[in-house]
């Protein structure tokens, strides 16, 4: 399945911009709502309080004598209000049952007549009943106020109608709104401004590395030298250089093995061409010439099933099928099935094996290969012994192939592991390379030292539950 984001797939650039874009809408969605909801939450709070304390203090009257207006409507004096939190001053007019406006402090309020009449006309057209109105929001278009309204206890049909303008206070919260939206529409220009510059430091490196992999892809294994300003994309170029180097070694490797399995297979070919050519034309014994066709024939089957066997073992997983034996019995009958060889050279064997069983899973098969092309190889170099050693060392089981030959010269110690490299007494230079695969095989690792004497030796790890 192919990842996509939001059903598609996506240049870097926009993407980047269009993630920025969304982090940066639910950051101000958030801290729009939230400070909206806080400062109307904070706003109608302090009016209601206001409302409260104006019905409280002034919607009654007291029996002190007073002036009556002309008209007769008891005006309350709200001059000795203390003002709200938020600075705003509550009012008062009187309007009858009808809603009519009968008495207001034309010189003591900021509103003019028509707007008051807009109100009574909201409250009329609402059908507010003014005898027990709360909190009501009024909204007249050119002001917005919170009112309450309590009837006048001497005055029947008479009420008082108290309210706190809010208009100031909202004309700030818009005013704060908009600049939160101009700081939007600014951080989202530098939005683009950043996704073009994080795009264009990722794009770039990942332009050069993709490159870097065309010109692997086209044979092309030179080390390339990488200077990004992130050290990811150091790390990155730096394994893609180990990787050429790896893939260059391997192609050598390749072309050099294809080259001397070429050059192995001619040979014996040639000859029994030769020998098969003399017979025919009657210039060679053919009793002579069979044998050594059977002999180069041998040697052909010989070399092509080592080819074989390390292609197969090349190719093989993890998914190997290992057992748990002892490994002393698998190192034993290898020897024994070389001692005529070895007795007719005139070797012996010598086993310093642990008295309790050694036991490691592997995979008998492959092991005993290993072992018998080590055991061969000492066989061709040894004088007089051979010596096999099989024991449990720690976490690993150690196993070492020693015999008392002359060793292994200084100039062929560094290559005697690499395929087709023969030294002095080798055949097809392949025995030794198909042992250190089967040791690798089983996560191990074979070393040799050469002195008085030659010895082979192999760490398998055991393996741990």
């Amino acid at each position: 399945m192919t990842n996509s984001f939001l059903g598609r797939k996506w240049n870097i650039k926009p993407r980047i911009f269009i993630m920025l874009l969304l982090l940066l809408a639910i950051v101000f969605t958030s801290v729009f709502v939230a400070f909206n909801l806080f400062i109307n939450n904070y706003i109608r709070t302090n009016v209601q309080t206001q409302l409260d304390d104006l019905i409280k203090n002034f919607g009654v009257r007291d029996d002190k004598p007073r002036e009556k207006p002309p008209n007769d409507f008891y005006m309350p004096d709200v001059s000795g209000q203390q003002k709200n939190k938020i600075g705003a001053r509550g009012e008062v007019i009187i309007l009858n049952s009808s809603y009519e406006i009968k008495n207001y402090n034309e010189f003591g309020i900021s509103e003019d007549i028509d707007e008051l009449r807009k109100v009574a006309s909201y409250l009329k057209d609402k059908s507010i009943p003014l005898a027990s109105a709360r909190y009501i929001f009024v909204n007249t278009g050119q002001g917005s106020y919170y009112i309450s309204s309590i009837e006048d206890g001497k005055q029947p049909g008479s009420f008082f109608v108290f309210y706190v303008s809010v208009a100031g206070i909202n004309h700030l919260v818009n005013t704060v709104n908009l600049a939160m939206a101009i700081i939007v529409a600014v951080a989202m220009f530098i939005c683009f401004l950043i996704a073009n510059i994080i795009a264009g430091s990722i794009t770039k490196p990942v332009k050069v590395l993709s490159a870097f992999a065309e010109e692997m892809g086209k044979g092309n294994f030179e080390r390339s030298k990488f200077a990004f300003q992130d050290i990811e994309f150091d790390e990155l170029g730096e394994a893609m250089n180990q990787a050429s180097e790896k893939l260059d070694a391997y192609d050598k490797d390749q072309r050099a093995f294809f080259q001397n399995v070429s050059h192995e297979l001619r040979t014996p070919l040639q000859s029994i061409r030769c020998y098969a050519e003399g017979v025919e034309c009657g210039l060679m014994d053919p009793g002579k010439s069979s044998a050594t066709i059977i002999s180069e024939t041998d040697r052909l089957s010989e070399l092509v099933e080592d080819l074989l066997y390390i292609s197969r073992v090349d190719s093989i997983t993890a998914n190997v099928e290992m057992q748990e034996s002892d490994l002393r019995d698998t190192l034993s009958l290898c020897a024994e099935s070389l001692r005529p060889i070895a007795e007719k050279n005139g070797l012996k064997f010598q086993y310093q094996f642990d008295d309790e069983p050694v036991l490691l899973s592997y995979n008998e098969k492959h092991m005993y290969r290993a072992f018998s092309n080590l055991v061969s190889n000492a066989l061709r170099y040894a004088e007089e012994i051979i010596t096999l050693r099989c024991h449990s060392n720690g976490r690993y089981v150690e196993v070492s192939v020693i015999d008392d030959g002359s060793g292994i010269s200084a100039e062929d110690l560094p290559h005697i592991f690499e395929r087709f490299y023969k030294g002095s007494y080798g055949k097809h230079g392949i025995g030794l390379a198909i042992v250190k695969s089967v040791v690798e095989l089983h996560n191990g690792k074979i070393t040799v030292n050469c002195g008085e004497t030659t010895r082979f030796t192999i760490l398998i790890p055991k393996r741990t539950e």
